[in-house]
C-alpha cells in the first residue's frame, strides 16, 4: 500500500509540473483572447506564425544602383526563446532574422554580423516590421538608466526601425527610420551625409 501511495503522489507531482510547464500558443496574426498582465514574462507563451505569413519574406532581396548593389537575406526562425532582464521578457517566438551585404563592382565589400535571433514579425504577410542595425553608422555612448548599464561604450551601430512591404511575389519596399528624438545618432559626425549607410526607401527584387 505504501508503494502505491508513493507512486500516486509521484504521478500527481509530475502532472502538476507538466501543467505549469505547458506552453500556450498565441497566433502571431492576432486573436481575440485577453491575456493576463505580464504574460510575456512567464516563459509559458509562444507567439507562433500559425498562418506561415513569415514565409512570404524568406530569401535574398537586392537593390542595384549603378556599380553598387545592396542585398538583404531573410531567414525564418522557429520558436526562439526570448529572455531579457531589461524588458522583463521571457517567451518564445517565431520571426525573421537577417544579414545584409554591400557590393561594389560585384565585389563584396561588407557583410553584417550574423544573428541567431529574430528581428521581424508580421501579422498579415504583407507588412514585416522590426529593426536593423546600421553598422555603418556609429552612435555615441549609450546609457540605459533603467538597467543602470552603459552599452556600446565608445559608440555602436544605430538601431534603425524598419518596415518591409510586400508589393508582389518578387518585389518588396524597404524603408528605414529612426524613432522620434533618437538620442544616440551622431548628427555632428555624419552632417551632410545620408541618414543611413545603406540604401533607403527603395524597391528590392527577389534573387532566384
Amino acid at each position: 500500500m505504501k508503494l502505491n501511495f508513493l507512486m500516486i503522489a509521484f504521478l500527481i507531482l509530475l502532472l502538476n509540473f507538466q501543467c505549469k510547464a505547458q506552453t500556450h500558443t498565441i497566433n502571431m496574426a492576432g486573436d481575440n483572447i485577453a491575456y493576463a498582465h505580464g504574460y510575456l514574462s512567464t516563459g509559458q507563451y509562444y507567439i507562433k506564425d500559425i498562418n506561415n505569413n513569415l514565409d512570404n519574406f524568406i530569401g535574398t532581396w537586392e537593390y542595384v544602383n549603378g556599380n553598387e548593389k545592396f542585398q538583404i537575406i531573410f531567414t525564418k526562425v522557429i520558436k526562439h526563446h526570448k529572455i531579457s532582464s531589461i524588458s522583463n521578457s521571457n517567451y518564445y517566438e517565431d520571426g525573421i532574422k537577417y544579414i545584409y551585404k554591400k557590393y561594389v563592382n560585384n565585389v563584396l565589400v561588407f557583410t553584417s554580423p550574423a544573428r541567431d535571433y529574430p528581428s521581424f514579425r508580421t501579422k498579415d504577410g504583407i507588412l514585416l516590421e522590426g529593426s536593423i542595425k546600421d553598422y555603418g553608422r556609429i552612435t555615441k555612448n549609450v546609457y540605459v538608466p533603467l538597467a543602470n548599464k552603459l552599452i556600446y561604450p565608445g559608440g555602436g551601430p544605430v538601431d534603425a526601425r524598419c518596415k518591409i512591404t510586400k508589393l508582389s511575389a518578387n518585389q518588396i519596399k524597404f524603408y528605414l527610420y529612426l524613432r522620434d528624438h533618437f538620442p544616440n545618432y551622431d548628427d555632428e559626425t555624419y552632417a551632410g551625409q545620408p541618414l543611413f549607410s545603406v540604401p533607403n526607401d527603395i524597391i528590392m527584387t527577389k534573387v532566384p
